[in-house]
């Protein structure tokens, strides 16, 4: 991995981790505060589970799954293939292990994640998230995109 795409992981983190410190600091005491009535608040919430607060408390299980993830993808980045893909492919996983690390330093030194984001759409209250939540769906999300256009394109050179 080139020193700038680890620099920006770096960078992420910190980024994140800033953030999740004044959550905890300034935000905690309050609880909760309105930046658009019935759309977006800043919520602090100590999450000890996933995403939607699925397997609550199963601290020692995200962290493995997390080293798992990890390793995957370090070992994904290094075997791609020079192609059209491969700076959003990079990205994409960059994106991913900022935010897979930005929440196991949470896990692993809080015993839960800072979550702070809050939206409520349409009177859906939906779950309250963090930067490094962004940056794994977001990564996630891009490197779907990318799998299935570069399947797109291997099956339109088999079928040429």
């Amino acid at each position: 991995m080139k020193i700038k795409n680890l620099i920006t992981i770096f960078l992420l983190i910190t980024f994140d981790q800033i953030i999740k410190l004044i959550c905890f600091y300034k935000l905690k005491p309050i609880g909760s505060l309105k930046i658009i009535e019935d759309f977006f608040y800043l919520t602090y919430v100590e999450n000890t589970g996933a995403a939607f607060g699925m397997l609550e408390g199963a601290r020692y299980i995200f962290i493995i799954l997390t080293i798992i993830i990890l390793i995957f993808c370090f070992y994904y980045y290094k075997k791609i293939q020079k192609n059209r893909f491969e700076p959003l492919t990079k990205f994409s996983l960059i994106l991913i292990i900022s935010g897979a690390i930005g929440n196991l330093i949470d896990r692993v030194f809080r015993g839960f994640v800072v979550d702070m984001f809050h939206f409520i759409f349409w009177g859906y209250d939906f779950a309250v998230f963090n930067i490094a939540d962004t940056f794994v769906v977001s990564g996630t999300f891009l490197l779907a995109i990318v799998i299935l256009f570069n399947e797109e394109k291997n099956k339109k050179k088999e079928v040429d």
